[in-house]
Formats: structure tokens, sequence, C-alpha cells
């Protein structure tokens, strides 16, 4: 099972890079395009505490994740959808965000079913 630290700092990477690449390939440079980075440097600043196993951490990570999902996935024009760089980037980062979360939640349950830390034996 992938830890969901590993899981954050994955998704951070992807928020950063697709992020910086939709803002420097687009002429105008519109400083909407930086949300995504933004937030991808806050979760991977979160990475060291949730390997920790901090717990508020881990649920202030999961709420973030998903709203930066979501954020992302509003900004796609349903009415006018095509093919391009933009909404590639906007489908893969809001992709990344919502199967990170899927894992945080899926890590939530399965700890909580077995009560006795065995998930994070091999970082503790």
């Amino acid at each position: 099972m992938v830890h969901p630290y590993i899981i954050n700092t994955i998704n951070a990477l992807v928020l950063i890079v697709a992020g910086l690449i939709g803002y420097f390939a687009n002429p105008a440079k519109p400083p909407t395009a930086l949300v995504a980075p933004f937030f991808g440097l806050l979760l991977l600043a979160c990475t060291y505490h949730l390997r920790k196993h901090n717990r508020f951490v881990f649920h202030t990570v999961t709420a973030l994740t998903l709203l930066v999902g979501l954020l992302v996935v509003v900004r796609i024009d349903r009415d006018m959808f095509e093919w391009n760089r933009r909404n590639i980037l906007l489908v893969v980062m809001g992709l990344s965000c919502f199967i990170a979360a899927a894992v945080y939640v899926g890590t939530f349950i399965r700890e909580r079913r077995l009560r006795n830390n065995t998930i994070y034996k091999d970082d503790l």
C-alpha cells in the first residue's frame, strides 16, 4: 500500500508542474494559473507532518486536496470543451486531486478498521 505522504508528494508535484506549464504556455500569463502551483506548494509543505502521522494535518490535507480538485474542475468550460493544452492540464490536475483524496479516505478507513496502527509500522 502506498502511504499518504507519498501520494501527497506526487499530487503536489503534479499541481506545481502542470500549473506552471499552464502559466508559461499562455502568452497572457493570467495570475489565476498560479493558484494550483500555490496549493501544490502548501501540500508539499505538509508532507513532513503527514509522515509523522499528524491527524489534524491528514484531515486538513484531505479537505484542501478536495477543494483544489473542485477549483480546478470548475475552471473547465463545459459548453465549449475541446481537448487543448489548457483543458488537458486541468483534467490531469483534477484527476490527481480526486485520486489522492480517495487514497487518503481509503487509508483513514483501513486504519480505523485495524485500530492498531499496523499500516504505518514500517514508518514509526
